[in-house]
C-alpha cells in the first residue's frame, strides 16, 4: 500500500502546481503572440479604412475629370473653338471672342447646374498658342499670353493653395477637336473641403491613428490631428510618400518615422496620377502600449494569486478534510433519494454553512420541484406580456432603397453568393442611414425600409432625409467595384421617399420594432417611377422643401398613371 498523502497537503501543491503553470504559460503567450496579434487586428482595420477612404476620394476626383472631360466636348463648345482657336490677328480674335463668350459662359453655368454637384471657383480654356479663350472669372484680354506650363497632353490633377490661402484642386485636360487634335487646355479650379469629412472622420481608427493627404511636393494638403496649421506648412517625406511617388507602390503594414518622427504602423493608398498618396498611420507605442501593461498585469496578478491562494489553502484544507468526507456520503443518500438525510456539522466557519445549506437542500427539495410547476406558469404568463407591443402615432419620413432586378441577376448564384450579394449592399447603405440619424426598420429581401421621425426641428429631419438619400446615390461606383471583385452582378437600385404619420409599433422594451400606415404604402408604390440610383419623393416633402437646398423635378403625370398623387426627382443644388 502506498504512503497516505492528506488531503490538505494535495490541496496546496495542486493549487501551487495550477498558479504557477497558469502564470508561466501566460506570460509566455503574451510575450510571444500578443504582439503579433494586435497588429495584426490593427493591420486589417487600417487595411479597410485605407482603401475605403482613399478610393472614395480617388472615385470624387475621376468622376469630376470624366464630367469636365465630357463638357469638353460639348457640340457648343467645340464650336465656339472652331471660331476662336485658328491663328487671328489680335482685333479678329477679341471680335469673335466678344461673340463667343456669352454662349461659352451659357454653356458653362448649364454644365455646372444640371452635371457638375461640385462648385468650380475658376474654369480657363487656353489655347495652344497661350492665349486664353474663356475664363469664368476675369474677362479675357486678346493681348494676353499665358506663361508656365499650361499644355498638358492627359489629365492631371494638382493640389495647390490659392492667393487667399484657401486648398483647391486644379484639374487640367486636353481638348480635342473632331479630327482628333489637341486644340487647347481646360483648366478647373475647385475646394478640396469636401474631402475633409473623409479624413477627419474617427470611425475605426486608434485613440492616434490619422489618415492625410501628400501632394508631389511632398507637402501635407489636409489637417493634421496633432499640428496645428499644417496644410502646404507641413514637409512629409517619409517611406511612404518617396515609395509612392518614385516607385509607384503602396506600402502595407509597414513600420517606418512619419512626420513627427515618431515610429508609426500604417499603409497607404497611393494615386500619383491623380496627385495624392493617402496615409493612414497609427503611433506603434500606442499599439504596444496595451502589450506592456497585460505582461506586467499577468505578472502582479499570478504572483499575488499563488500567495493568497497557497494560503487560503493551507488554512482551509485543514479544516475541510475532516467533515467533507460526512458531506460526501450525505451526498450520496441524498442523490439516492434520501431527503430525510442530515449532517449537522459544527465547526463555526464555512463547512458549518455547507452543511446547513445541505440540511436545508434536502428539507426543500421537495417543495422546490412543487414550486417549479407553478413558476414556468408564471414565467409564461409574464411573456405573454412582454410581447406585446405598444402602437404610438407619428409624424415622419419614410424611405425605401431598393435593388432593380436582384432577383434576375442571381438566379443562377449559389446561395452563399445570393447572401453576399445582399450584404454588400446592406453593409454599405446602413452606415450611411446611422449617419444621417435615421432608423432602419428592416430589410425586405432586396430592399431597406428605413425611417426619419419629426424631431423638434422639423427642418433638420427633412434634411436629414433627402441628404441621407442622395448620399446613397453616390455608392453606386464603390458597390460595383465590390461586387466586381467577388465576381458578382453590378448593383443598381432605386430610393423613395414620403411623409405622413405613422403607428410606431414598440416592444416592452422601448424599442422600435416596426412602422405601419400611408407613407409606408406610398413609398412602395412610388419606388418604381424611379430610375436607377436616382430619389424621387412624394407631394408633401416637395412643399415642405419647396425652400430648400434641393431641386425637384415633376415626373409626367403619363409617366405616372394609376397613382392619385404627383412624384418629384429629387436632387441637391450644390
Amino acid at each position: 500500500m502506498g504512503s497516505f498523502v492528506s488531503i490538505s497537503t494535495k490541496l496546496i501543491f495542486l493549487v501551487l502546481a495550477i498558479s504557477i503553470t497558469s502564470i508561466a504559460v501566460t506570460t509566455g503567450l503574451a510575450y510571444n503572440f500578443a504582439d503579433s496579434i494586435i497588429k495584426e487586428n490593427f493591420k486589417e482595420s487600417l487595411k479597410d479604412e485605407s482603401e475605403t477612404r482613399g478610393n472614395t476620394i480617388a472615385s470624387i476626383i475621376e468622376s469630376r475629370i470624366d464630367k469636365l472631360g465630357n463638357f469638353a466636348q460639348n457640340e457648343s463648345l467645340v464650336s465656339s473653338f472652331d471660331v476662336l482657336i485658328p491663328v487671328l490677328d489680335d482685333v479678329s480674335f477679341n471680335r469673335a471672342l466678344e461673340e463667343q463668350t456669352p454662349l461659352l459662359h451659357h454653356e458653362f453655368h448649364s454644365f455646372q447646374l444640371n452635371e457638375f454637384e461640385a462648385g468650380i471657383r475658376d474654369l480657363q480654356i487656353i489655347n495652344m498658342r497661350g492665349k486664353p479663350i474663356f475664363s469664368l472669372n476675369e474677362q479675357v484680354d486678346p493681348l494676353k499670353y499665358v506663361k508656365g506650363n499650361y499644355k498638358v497632353s492627359e489629365p492631371t490633377v494638382e493640389f495647390v493653395q490659392s492667393l487667399d490661402k484657401s486648398r483647391i484642386m486644379k484639374i487640367s485636360l486636353p481638348v480635342y477637336s473632331d479630327s482628333g487634335k489637341q486644340e487647347a487646355v481646360m483648366i478647373a479650379t475647385m475646394g478640396t473641403s469636401i474631402f475633409d469629412d473623409i479624413l477627419m472622420n474617427r470611425f475605426g481608427l486608434h485613440d492616434t491613428g490619422e489618415v492625410y493627404l501628400v501632394n508631389h511636393n511632398r507637402m501635407m494638403i489636409s489637417e493634421s490631428i496633432f499640428l496645428e496649421n499644417t496644410p502646404f506648412n507641413q514637409k512629409v517625406d517619409t517611406f511612404a510618400v518617396s515609395e509612392c511617388f518614385e516607385n509607384g507602390n503602396n506600402v502595407e503594414a509597414s513600420e517606418y518615422t512619419d512626420y513627427r518622427n515618431v515610429d508609426i504602423f500604417g499603409y497607404s493608398y497611393c494615386k500619383p496620377d491623380l496627385g495624392f498618396v493617402l496615409l493612414t498611420e497609427v503611433d506603434e507605442a500606442g499599439i504596444l502600449k496595451p502589450i506592456t501593461e497585460l505582461q506586467t498585469n499577468i505578472v502582479i496578478v499570478g504572483i499575488s494569486l499563488i500567495i493568497v491562494a497557497s494560503i487560503v489553502t493551507f488554512v482551509l484544507s485543514k479544516r475541510i478534510s475532516k467533515p467533507i468526507i460526512k458531506l460526501r456520503d450525505a451526498s450520496k443518500q441524498l442523490s439516492a433519494g434520501n431527503f430525510e438525510v442530515r449532517t449537522n456539522i459544527q465547526t463555526n466557519d464555512e463547512i458549518e454553512e455547507l452543511s446547513t445549506s445541505f440540511d436545508n437542500m434536502a428539507k426543500t427539495l421537495q417543495e422546490t420541484i412543487s414550486a417549479i410547476g407553478k413558476r414556468e406558469n408564471i414565467i409564461k404568463q409574464q411573456q405573454d406580456i412582454l410581447l406585446k407591443f405598444s402602437e404610438q402615432k407619428r409624424e415622419g419620413y419614410v424611405c425605401l432603397v431598393d435593388l432593380v432586378g436582384s432577383l434576375k441577376l442571381t438566379q443562377n448564384l449559389s446561395d452563399d453568393k445570393k447572401k453576399r450579394y445582399t450584404e454588400i449592399f446592406t453593409e454599405s447603405v446602413l452606415p450611411i442611414i446611422k449617419k444621417h440619424e435615421g432608423i432602419p426598420i428592416k430589410i425586405i429581401d432586396d430592399a431597406i425600409l428605413f425611417y426619419f421621425p419629426i424631431s423638434a426641428d422639423n427642418l433638420e429631419s427633412l434634411s436629414n432625409t433627402l441628404n441621407c438619400c442622395l448620399e446613397i446615390t453616390k455608392l453606386e461606383h464603390e458597390l460595383n467595384e465590390k461586387t466586381a471583385s467577388e465576381n458578382l452582378p453590378g448593383l443598381a437600385y432605386r430610393i423613395s421617399s414620403a411623409f405622413g404619420s405613422v403607428n410606431e409599433s414598440k416592444t416592452s422594451d422601448s424599442k422600435l420594432d416596426d412602422i405601419f400606415g400611408e407613407p409606408v404604402n406610398a413609398v412602395f408604390k412610388i419606388n418604381q417611377y424611379a430610375l436607377p440610383n436616382t430619389v424621387v419623393v412624394d407631394h408633401s416633402i416637395y412643399e415642405k422643401a419647396s425652400e430648400s437646398g434641393f431641386e425637384f423635378t415633376k415626373i409626367a403625370r403619363s409617366i405616372i398613371k394609376g397613382l392619385e398623387f404627383t412624384i418629384f426627382v429629387v436632387s441637391s443644388k450644390f
